[in-house]
């Protein structure tokens, strides 16, 4: 009910006279009435009116007052209609009977009519916030049912064999609850497939609390995670449920898992196999179910047998495990991203740009893409500054030099270079050379070397051992 709209009051009794004082002293407080001087006449009046509060008699000829409550709370099911019962001072069980059929409160006559007149406001506002409370859930029920066709699978853009592969234990993983370890490059899209999972699962309609551990303070990290009490540190002015709480009933996403401390995996594997969280400067356990789902685009194995990551996490967490291919493996789905991206802008910027042209999509598939589907958003992105244009063309487009590039063409000046002075390289002594230079591009990252140099890592690692580059 909004704050200017006039309560309507509908009073039902069998006595007229009752119902012109009732009449006219609500009216003089500011309420709306409509009077029924029966059952039955007040159920007519209830379908046709939408009363926002019913005062109805008890001791009524035919239909009585126990009888038409019934009636109205079968009308109103699923919906809270304050009804106040009009009882004799000394009818005790006509009370009891009134509350147990459904009634919200009574009073009994002769009454005074400021005490009415206060039942009848506390009844409303009560009112007021149970409508306030259907209003939420329904915006609740919209925005998940939203939130669900977003994140559909189908909705996921990409039609290549490595994205078929991703979807297919995507439907696997939303049918269970266990905990799934997505991997992959920055920018692939793994927070898309954690919530395409939790939106698909039988937990849709439950938290999904998003978490970026790389991002999370060292000396905060346990009460962001797992609460806080007051005052159990400095800063702490109030408790803190923290986000495994939050996330209670539904799935946590811990984005850069690899990168939360050895202390912090600690607590994080007892949450795993107690399911439960301790606050900090707690001492009770407070019980907690929830899905774990986590990213990271470091190798977590390398980070075990370097002693970075705990090996009984790793295998707690990693139940089922799903790669987010890199934008340069998919280059097929590069024109669905692109007019996906770009209906995105036209929506968002209200704009009518039909497509790219062939010489700028051209450009956009030879592109290796280092920031991957992220960084193609934002390059269609930024090419709508341009104005209002029909098609995108390549000068709409800005793509950087990757240091993937910048390597190849040093190699390849490198080579040109010796090749001019008589210094040529054999095959071996290239690819021997080609595998230190990218080990020292990616600070002896063997994962990363890996990758950069397009070959599986138990490969590299073969090679490493070939030429004696060590492990």
């Amino acid at each position: 009910m909004s704050a200017d709209k006039i309560p309507l009051i509908l009073v039902v009794d069998d006595e007229e006279d009752n119902l012109m004082v009732l009449k006219g002293r609500l009216g003089r407080r500011g309420f709306e009435v409509v009077c029924a001087q029966s059952g039955p006449e007040g159920l007519k009046l209830l379908e046709s009116v939408s009363p926002d509060l019913v005062l109805l008699d008890v001791m009524m000829p035919g239909m009585d007052g126990i009888e038409t409550l019934k009636k109205m709370k079968e009308i109103y099911s699923g919906e809270f209609l304050p009804i106040l019962l009009l009882t004799a001072k000394d009818d005790k069980e006509s009370r009891i009977a009134g509350l147990e059929a459904g009634a919200d409160d009574y009073i009994g006559k002769p009454f005074d009519i400021d005490e009415l007149n206060a039942r009848i406001n506390a009844m409303l506002r009560i009112r007021t916030l149970s409508q306030a409370l259907e209003d939420t859930e329904w915006e609740v029920r919209r925005l998940t049912t939203e939130l669900k066709g977003q994140y559909k699978f189908e909705n996921i853009t990409g039609s290549t064999e490595a994205m078929r592969e991703v979807f297919e234990k995507m439907r696997g993983a939303a049918t269970i609850t266990s905990p799934v370890v997505i991997t992959g490059e920055s920018g692939t899209g793994k927070e898309l497939i954690a919530r395409g999972i939790h939106y698909a699962s039988a937990l849709a309609e439950k938290p999904f609390v998003p978490v970026n551990c790389a991002a999370l303070p060292a000396e905060l990290i346990e009460s962001e995670l797992f609460g806080h009490k007051k005052g159990s540190f400095t800063g702490a002015v109030s408790d803190s449920p923290g986000l495994f709480r939050k996330a209670h009933g539904g799935s946590i996403f811990l984005d850069e898992i690899g990168d939360l401390p050895k202390d912090a995996q600690a607590k994080l594997l007892r949450v795993l196999q107690e399911g439960s969280v301790r606050p900090v400067g707690g001492t009770e356990e407070v019980k907690v179910n929830v899905r774990v789902l986590a990213a990271t685009n470091v190798d977590l194995e390398e980070r075990v047998e370097d002693g970075l990551f705990r090996e009984d996490l790793y295998y707690r967490i990693s139940v089922l495990s799903i790669e987010a291919p890199p934008l340069r493996h998919r280059k097929p789905d590069i024109p669905l991203l692109v007019k996906h991206f770009i209906n995105q802008n036209n929506e968002r910027f209200d704009r009518q740009v039909k497509g790219v042209e062939e010489s700028a999509l051209k450009a956009l598939t030879d592109y290796d893409w280092p920031g991957n589907v992220r960084e193609l958003q934002n390059v269609i992105e930024g090419s709508f500054v341009f104005g209002d244009m029909e098609w995108i063309s390549e000068r709409h487009i800005t793509l950087r030099r990757s240091p993937r590039k910048k390597a190849a063409e040093e190699e390849q000046n490198s080579m040109e270079e010796k090749a001019v002075a008589g210094d040529f390289l054999t095959l071996d002594e290239m690819e021997k050379n080609h595998i230190e230079k990218a080990l020292a591009l990616c600070e002896n990252n063997k994962a990363k070397a890996a990758r950069l140099l397009g070959m599986h890592r138990s490969r590299l690692y073969k090679k490493l051992e070939a030429y004696d580059l060590g492990r």
